[in-house]
């Protein structure tokens, strides 16, 4: 290693230490998020495949539960080495573009301070797993445009692969690669025999999955339907749009940058990635895809940008404060990313944000309307409320045995598991990937129910003698404020054939 790849090395290994820093620091300033806590339950149900989620999660939920910290700091932990190695990929990116140290600082310090990177790395989900199997599969790639050694198509391959396991989103990125490579010279890639192994890879690795959606009638797409249905309708294209800006706010320069670097004739050889990311771009919009869908294209052109940059900056000065600057116009934003403070300091401070710049976005929820919190901020609060008033109520009864206990979502469920540490029967419900653990019948020995939702149907109701309502989340900003616990005693004779149809309509429903 030459010394100054050597140094290249040292500053984006420090860039990226930083990274995890600020993201443990603040780990446990809210609470876990309702995804995490179905994530953690997938942790505990390992298979090769589930409701809405590839297999992938599922494994790496488990491994961090074997971690010797606690749960939230351990799951936090890996979604933050996720991003540290994105940030040393950006880096590792920009010097295979043809990038000095600088081009590699600039870059990875540019990703480090963007929005998108602060909130993605914050929480465990399959984003920051989608964003590296993204940045890998382009940086091997790339590794391969600039070396022809097969090694870097099957390693692409391999990266293809596990990335279907994590995020079926990769289909946006392997589509585009393909179309952009056969509007390039590149074309040739697709015809020669080690793309041929890299695609068996692929497939070998995604196979498992691909079988257990076949088996179950590709919930997938049952999956994406009610996603469209639900949440996309009230997607805005241009919203979307305008989000690839706020995503970065002032770092937008450096990814513009590299954008337009790639179209310019000095990097004649790597025009496919540009192309394919407005490939990408055009099929999100199109499908009224999410903002965050495509982050996995910024860490290239983030590394472009650095080259760019360095190529347009020559006095050494200039572009130190080029990057200083960078920095300090970020960290008014950092607040918006990260709660870096508790709910109701929070929720004062995106009051008083100024409007009418494009920041409301930040406060806008999947319903499309203006919250006092962000939606990932509002679905942290309650949890530990709510697994308290389960647990309480659990200990006023002297069997376990005889407790089922029904929650109406999986954040409701993971939450009420969590908190019972194995020491309760495991909550049971018909959200996500839960419908696939849920009995289809009911023992004799259960007569005690313990029912969470926003509210009592009517279809309850009338299936108890006698039901209590034992406690409610009280947190205002919450999410789920008002979600309600109710312990139901005494089910009649028609209880258990009423759940074994429910069951089976709704199995049949979702999983047939």
């Amino acid at each position: 290693m030459n010394p100054k790849t050597k140094s290249g090395m040292i500053w984006l290994l420090l860039i990226a230490a930083a990274g995890m820093i600020i993201h443990l620091i603040t780990y446990n300033s809210l609470g876990f998020h309702r995804d995490e806590l179905l994530y953690l339950a997938l942790g505990k149900h390992l298979s090769a495949g589930y409701w809405s989620n590839p297999p992938l999660i599922g494994f790496i939920s488990y491994a961090a539960q074997q971690l010797p910290f606690n749960a939230l700091f351990s799951i936090r932990l890996i979604a933050a080495l996720a991003g540290a190695v994105v940030v040393i990929l950006t880096g590792l990116t920009a010097r295979e573009l043809g990038g000095s140290v600088y081009s590699m600082v600039l870059a990875a310090i540019s990703l480090s301070c963007s929005i998108i990177f602060l909130r993605a790395f914050s929480m465990f989900q399959p984003v920051p797993f989608d964003i590296l199997f993204w940045t890998l599969t382009l940086y091997f790639l790339l590794r391969y445009i600039r070396t022809k050694k097969p090694l870097f198509v099957i390693l692409t391959g391999a990266s293809i692969g596990l990335g279907f396991l994590n995020k079926y989103m990769l289909a946006f990125l392997v589509i585009a690669l393909v179309a952009s490579a056969l509007l390039t010279k590149h074309r040739k890639l697709l015809w020669n025999k080690y793309t041929g192994m890299a695609l068996f890879v692929a497939f070998s690795i995604f196979l498992p999955n691909l079988i257990w959606q076949y088996i179950h009638g590709f919930p997938v797409i049952k999956h994406m339907q009610e996603l469209a249905d639900t949440q996309l309708v009230n997607v805005s294209r241009l919203n979307t749009l305008i989000e690839q800006l706020l995503m970065f706010t002032i770092i937008s320069v450096v990814w513009i940058a590299g954008l337009l670097w790639l179209f310019s004739s000095k990097a004649k050889e790597y025009r496919l990635f540009g192309i394919a990311y407005l490939i990408v771009l055009a099929m999100i919009l199109v499908g009224k895809g999410k903002n965050y869908y495509m982050a996995g294209m910024y860490p290239f052109l983030l590394a472009a940008g650095g080259v760019a940059w360095e190529s347009m900056i020559k006095v050494r000065r200039v572009r130190n404060a080029f990057i200083i600057g960078l920095i300090l116009l970020s960290l008014p934003f950092f607040a918006v990313s990260i709660p870096f403070m508790k709910a109701d300091k929070q929720a004062e401070f995106y009051e008083k944000m100024p409007q009418g710049i494009g920041l409301e976005a930040i406060t806008r929820w999947e319903d499309g309307n203006q919250h006092p919190l962000p939606q990932d901020f509002a679905d942290m609060l309650g949890w530990d409320e709510l697994g308290k008033i389960v647990v309480n109520t659990c200990d006023t009864i002297a069997d376990k045995e005889r407790i089922m206990i029904f929650a109406e979502n999986y954040g409701q469920a993971g939450a009420i598991d969590l908190a019972g540490n194995g020491k309760l029967p495991e909550a049971v419900s018909f959200s996500d990937s839960y419908v696939l653990w849920a009995p289809d019948t009911i023992s004799q020995s259960k007569n005690i129910f313990i029912y969470v939702n926003h509210g009592m149907g009517d279809d309850v109701k009338s299936m108890f003698t006698r039901i209590d309502r034992v406690g409610s989340i009280t947190q205002p900003l919450a999410r789920e404020f008002g979600c309600t616990v109710y312990l139901c005693r005494d089910p009649n004779p028609q209880f258990r054939a009423f759940w074994l149809q429910q069951v089976k309509e709704i199995k049949d429903a979702y999983l047939k």
